[in-house]
């Protein structure tokens, strides 16, 4: 039987080991804030949780299931470690890049107005295209990258203002972030989205700011803000979606989400409606456990990679293979592995941790984590190789995908489809750079050269 003191181990053990990987990668300087956000985002849904458990006034319940499931977390961020680790020691040997800081002399920019295009592209498919298109196969998937293009556009704003030397503008595109949630809120009714993309830009500008200090503290203050945020959307929830379901008019919203900006809470942790919200939507940790215990007793079968092979041929696009039986979202997994039913409508994502273990076990957990770690190290550093060289369309096809390999709380199938989609639409904007550079120039520019958006 669990006890808290075990729990508490695996709570320590997972934030000495995220502390490490911050420190470690953070420190180079080589990263564009992917692999940051991903122990941000698993730590957000399999630590915060469990710290809140260890709290004596918080009357949880289902010890067992949740020390199972931060000791499965804990051995993945460990992986991670390792994984990301060895990728870095073996990128070290390859022929570096100067490091790129404010003061220095020479440093790549991104063309202003290919930013623009980004962001108008986005904005665009996100808002106008989306809603149209959402049915039609690949198409709806390649429009749904215009919040990718998003965060790219948002970030690269950033990245030019900081090495321009104008802060000032570079903190004012950060502010904007903040309504990332609302506008989420509004056109969707769904919180996630945009605190998962305000924490994308964050991270991405967190990996080369300097002094470290204000990174940490304003991290801290926007943290705690994030959680008010989160208490007061989770408390009015329901009327909110409702809004938007219902397709109420853009006013009728506002004055719903106005009703809840009105009566908002200051999270506390001595609020036990507060740790109910959190533990009610954040703790992927009691699911992973009841999916330990459903496993153990031999009431189900492992998945032995049926799942992992779904995710691989969700990367073929349905116009291509219209029969093809592979889905989008976790569908019924987490019911099946766990034995739990879920009211209504509701949607309860598998997350890659639990996906890990209901295949293979441990071992599924520590190859799969470490692979991702592998992964997400190369990705991060090949994207920051691309921008820090001027190569936009380099870090367009490195950074995209690797966005969408982010979601910790979804299926692999999630994952793989998003970032294929990614890619593509990568590879579209960079052609469009590459003919539109080639229109606005006195000879012929290639796809290369097109690469070289603004660097100056």
């Amino acid at each position: 039987m669990a006890t808290l003191a075990d729990l508490q181990l695996w709570v320590v053990v997972w934030i000495v080991v995220a502390a490490f990987l911050f420190g470690r990668h953070w420190r180079s300087g080589r990263g564009v804030g992917l692999l940051l956000t991903f122990v941000v985002s698993l730590g957000s849904i399999d630590w915060l949780a469990s710290a809140m458990f260890l709290l004596p006034w918080n009357p949880a319940t289902g010890l067992q299931f949740v020390t199972d499931g931060m000791r499965l977390s804990a051995i993945a961020i460990t992986a991670v470690a390792v994984g990301s680790e060895i990728v870095a020691r073996w990128w070290s040997r390859r022929r570096p890049l100067p490091l790129v800081t404010a003061e220095s002399d020479a440093f790549a920019r991104v063309d202003p107005v290919v930013v623009n295009v980004f962001l108008v592209v986005g904005l665009t498919l996100h808002v106008v295209m989306a809603p149209l298109t959402k049915t039609i196969p690949s198409i709806g998937a390649l429009v749904s990258t215009g919040s990718s293009l998003l965060v790219v556009g948002i970030a690269l704003k950033c990245w030019d203002a900081w090495h321009e030397g104008r802060t000032g503008r570079m903190w004012l595109w950060l502010a904007g972030t903040l309504f990332l949630p609302l506008f989420t809120v509004v056109t969707m009714g769904f919180l996630g989205y945009g605190l998962e993309a305000m924490v994308m830009v964050f991270a991405f500008v967190g990996a080369f700011y300097r002094p470290r200090w204000q990174v940490l503290a304003i991290g801290t203050v926007v943290a705690y803000l994030g959680l008010s945020v989160y208490v007061t959307y989770m408390r009015d929830r329901t009327e909110i979606r409702t809004a938007v379901k219902v397709g109420a008019s853009l006013s009728e919203r506002l004055s719903t989400i106005g009703d809840t900006a009105r009566q908002a809470e200051l999270f506390t942790i001595y609020d036990l409606s507060h740790l109910a919200r959190i533990e009610d939507r954040l703790d992927q940790n009691w699911l992973v456990g009841a999916a330990v215990a459903k496993l153990s007793s031999g009431a189900v079968p492992f998945a032995y990679g049926s799942t992992i092979e779904d995710a691989a041929l969700a990367v073929v696009p349905r116009m291509f293979w219209p029969e093809k039986t592979v889905a989008v979202g976790s569908g019924d997994l987490v019911s099946r592995f766990t034995g739990l039913s879920f009211q209504g409508d509701t949607s309860v994502g598998i997350g890659q941790l639990m996906e890990c273990y209901v295949n293979f076990g441990e071992a599924g957990v520590v190859i799969g984590f470490l692979i991702i770690g592998g992964l997400l190290a190369i990705v991060d550093r090949a994207a920051y190789d691309g921008l820090a060289s001027g190569h936009i369309g380099s870090f367009l096809v490195w950074y995209m995908p690797g966005l969408n390999l982010l979601n910790v709380g979804g299926s692999f199938v999630d994952a793989t489809s998003a970032a294929a989609a990614a890619l593509v639409m990568a590879l579209i904007m960079r052609v469009v750079i590459a003919h539109w550079r080639g229109s606005t120039s006195t000879g012929a520019v290639s796809l290369r050269g097109a690469d070289v958006a603004g660097g100056r």
